[in-house]
């Protein structure tokens, strides 16, 4: 047996399950230490001078799991944040939606396209026509239109592709990646989905959810709070989404508005009903959103005197909080030898 082997794959499995899902140019440290700077240049020190958001205050202690009870902590969080709501759909059927344009989708691709093509497509429709209507005929046309469209451009293509690729090896490779889409629900893995709504007819933007996020409030705060910052980092054209690590810098967006906690705790967690089986969630990982928590505490410290991690502790998960008491350690340290060399101390 390659213990060896054995060992380097564990460890590169565990970099894929906690840390970060991009590449995050300088190595995740220097990079959340820069995009702090960013944000603080962009948006000022006051998202810092408010209280970290605490789940046992901020979660309604008669959240029941409904959606209007879910709609509600949404626009909390909205609030909070200091996004205006008045222009943002929040809904919790994102799996009912993204399979009726998927299905909308390849019912335009059999009308619409040639019989080559077809013959390539291995998207299936789930939904008739009919059914696709009457969910759009509950308020959700324009999402479907929306996503029904990037369905279509991206099938046309992929499907195009393999039709005039004549090498077979490379034929073969796009085949794979296409089964790969065509054989999952649309939008799975999935828990939450921003959506510019500007194409399908309306000025506003959708924030959709999954349902299984309804039952727990934890869940429904972070991928909100994650959304949100699709809202203004996207929606006010304030980053390139097509930069690398744009994802990335939502998580810190979140993060630099005090919802750290909500979304380390929810960075890696139990597959529901499979008990050994973990999933992921998030961009950062649960190392980068530890140390992206650290990092907030630190700097929050340095704008006014409190203690460092107030009231925190009983808030985080025990594997969180072990990260980012080390982070909060290393970061505290090196300000320490800093002050020391330049001869001031560390307020």
């Amino acid at each position: 047996m390659n213990l060896i082997g054995a060992w380097r794959r564990r460890q590169r499995h565990r970099e894929l399950l906690y840390g970060p899902k991009v590449l995050l140019p300088g190595g995740p440290e220097q990079w959340i230490e820069d995009s702090l700077d960013w944000l603080i240049g962009r948006f000022g020190v006051e998202p810092l001078r408010r209280r970290p958001v605490l789940p046992s205050e901020f979660v309604p202690a008669g959240y029941d799991g409904s959606e209007r009870a879910a709609r509600e902590l949404c626009l909390q969080v909205c609030a909070w944040m200091e996004v205006p709501d008045d222009r943002i759909r929040f809904s919790f059927r994102m799996e009912d939606v993204r399979a009726a344009a998927r299905s909308a989708a390849v019912h335009r691709l059999n009308a619409e396209q040639g019989r080559d093509l077809i013959a390539i497509s291995g998207l299936r429709a789930t939904m008739t026509a009919a059914e696709v209507d009457a969910l759009a005929a509950t308020g959700f046309a324009p999402e479907i239109n929306v996503l029904a469209e990037r369905e279509l451009r991206a099938e046309v293509k992929r499907s195009t592709a393999i039709l005039q690729e004549t090498d077979p090896d490379r034929r073969a490779e796009l085949c794979g990646r296409a089964e790969a889409i065509w054989s999952s629900p649309a939008g799975s893995g999935s828990r939450a989905a921003w959506l510019d709504l500007r194409s399908g007819g309306l000025e506003g933007s959708a924030v959709m959810l999954s349902a299984s996020t309804l039952a727990d409030p934890a869940a429904v705060v972070a991928a909100t709070a994650h959304e949100l910052g699709h809202e203004v980092l996207w929606g006010y054209h304030l980053i390139d989404r097509t930069r690398p690590d744009a994802e990335a810098l939502t998580d810190l967006f979140a993060v630099f508005h005090g919802f750290g906690i909500f979304l380390a705790n929810q960075a890696v967690e139990r597959v529901p009903g499979r008990r050994s089986a973990l999933q992921t969630l998030g961009y950062l990982g649960e190392r980068g959103a530890s140390d992206a928590l650290a990092a907030y505490c630190f700097r929050r410290h340095l704008l006014f005197p409190e203690s460092i991690l107030p009231v925190m502790p009983t808030e985080i998960d025990p594997a969180v909080r072990i990260r980012t008491f080390a982070r909060l350690a290393s970061l505290v340290k090196d300000a320490e030898i800093a002050s020391i060399q330049e001869g001031a101390p560390l307020t």
